[in-house]
């Protein structure tokens, strides 16, 4: 099991500020998911100019996620960005060893009318940067994207179940998400215990997607911390917080120990 502290909590100008959090956690084993916003010209100068510090640390990366949308076909405009941002992403993987990169079906509202087929091109999005990740030794993980109150769950709790267990990828299970839609988590890691080798870790107020602190919502984490115990005990551990967090340093180092020491 690694713990990564996930970048979504910066704004772009503020990338930096992840080096002074991880000197104040104080162990060189937790390391960045980094949270690519291609469409930033000041990420990317920040990432530029931060690379070197980046390669001091294990790194996952999410996928792209502002102005990217996996569910618009060959052809579009959305589509031709969502691939020059993963491709992006890729190369970026390949620099920093990543251990792996999370791709999500889609970010945009679900129509019931459309939903089939966002995922049927999703889906074939999907088989087309499975090859380009197997060209730079890259590997995708699949996450539960998606949630009620924002119109854009793709995938409800069975058919997330099912798409997973059909699926040459591995998951990542982003239990805010899970929580803020009403899945029975403890049934999802159960029956994807095989599958999962990470989890976003996130609270909410069981409805809206705010990327709490820990202890701060109405999931109830210690109880999530022992079914991860009983199914999951080797999956990685992605603290992804919302940019309100930054400045509550001391809270996350508290985080991070907590975890640590419940498991």
């Amino acid at each position: 099991m690694s713990i990564y502290i996930s970048t979504n909590l910066y704004r772009p100008e503020q990338l930096k500020e992840i080096f002074q959090l991880l000197d104040k956690i104080g162990d060189p084993a937790v390391g960045i998911e980094l949270f690519p916003e291609w469409q930033s010209e000041v990420f990317c100068r920040e990432l530029a100019e931060h690379m070197k510090e980046f390669r001091r640390y294990p790194i996952s990366l999410h996928g792209p996620y502002y102005c990217t949308e996996h569910s618009k076909p060959e052809g579009t405009e959305e589509y031709t960005r969502a691939m020059q941002y993963f491709y992006q992403t890729l190369e970026l993987s390949q620099r920093l060893q990543s251990r792996y990169i999370v791709y999500h079906h889609n970010n945009c509202p679900v129509e019931p009318t459309s939903r089939e087929e966002m995922i049927r091109v999703s889906m074939e999005n999907l088989t087309k940067l499975r090859g380009e990740a197997e060209r730079f030794h890259a590997s995708l993980v699949i996450e539960n994207a998606g949630v009620l109150s924002r119109g854009n769950m793709l995938f409800d709790e069975e058919q997330f179940i099912h798409m997973a267990q059909s699926m040459p990828e591995n998951i990542l299970l982003d239990v805010g998400h899970a929580h803020a839609n009403g899945w029975d988590i403890s049934k999802v890691i159960a029956k994807l215990a095989h599958k999962i080798i990470a989890y976003h870790m996130h609270n909410n107020n069981g409805c809206e997607d705010n990327h709490n602190r820990i202890h701060d919502g109405t999931l109830d984490f210690a109880q999530l911390l022992a079914c991860y115990k009983k199914h999951t005990p080797r999956a990685d551990i992605v603290i992804e917080y919302g940019p309100q967090c930054a400045q509550d340093e001391d809270g996350i180092v508290q985080d991070v120990a907590y975890i640590k020491k419940a498991l």
